[in-house]
């Protein structure tokens, strides 16, 4: 995950060299084609004036081409700095915008990665404390521990004369003392625990609940009292052949 983490900021901060350099090519090329404008404007208002100026020495001439360069380029150069400063805040505007998307969406991608990291971790330490519990209540316990995110109104059921009891409960319920997959609730969670095809217990979770942590939760916790079964016998049988 932190790999993936690390890939996800050097995708960000490429995009973000990327747009920086697509900004600057465009306001290149803007500016060059207001300088063409510049260009053309200029040499058209000057020989607007040569024509004009026809009949006049040549002194008169020259003296009137130099006013009349003189005052477009000043008239030319202030549209131009104005309008180039425009293209320039909307550039920036838009570089800015761009960029607040860009940080959302890596925002967007760390806390899915995050979140990704997390029920990881929940997982493999539930495995691990419930491989680890040197009784089947603290395995149960164990569970009800580390399902709390995943279903905060979750009961356990553990099978007795008379069916599934409930054994204990979290949250606000409120379960019945006996279930069974026909008497559960049908938009609720409800998985039988079942080891060697026979079933030793339920869960049972009331909304809200995430089906697929809870899934793989009672997977570890079925593996988890097959294991401490096994260990019980094979203690049995090590106390029994000494």
């Amino acid at each position: 995950m932190e790999l993936h983490t690390e890939d996800a900021k050097n995708a960000a901060d490429a995009a973000t060299a990327d747009l920086s350099q697509e900004i600057s090519r465009i306001l290149d090329i803007a500016r060059a084609q207001l300088e063409e404008e510049f260009r053309k404007r200029l040499e058209a208002a000057v020989e607007r004036t040569r024509t004009s100026a026809v009949g006049l020495a040549d002194s008169e001439r020259d003296a009137a081409v130099s006013r009349t360069r003189a005052e477009v380029t000043t008239e030319l150069r202030a549209q131009f700095d104005q309008t180039l400063l425009q293209k320039i805040t909307q550039l920036q505007s838009e570089f800015e915008k761009r960029m607040r998307d860009a940080r959302d969406e890596w925002d967007e991608e760390k806390d899915r990665v995050q979140e990704q990291v997390d029920l990881w971790r929940t997982y493999s330490d539930a495995q691990r404390l419930m491989f680890e519990s040197t009784s089947q209540t603290d395995i149960l316990n164990h569970f009800l521990q580390h399902t709390v995110d995943f279903a905060p109104n979750l009961a356990i059921y553990i099978v007795r004369a008379d069916g599934l009891a409930l054994w204990k409960t979290r949250g606000d319920g409120p379960f019945p003392p006996l279930i069974s997959q026909d008497t559960s609730d049908p938009d609720g969670f409800f998985k039988p625990i079942a080891v060697r095809d026979r079933t030793v217990a339920a869960i049972c979770a009331r909304q809200p609940h995430s089906d697929a942590p809870l899934g793989f939760l009672c997977g570890v916790l079925e593996r988890a009292i097959e294991v401490f079964g096994m260990r019980l016998q094979s203690r049995k049988s090590k106390s029994a052949a000494s």
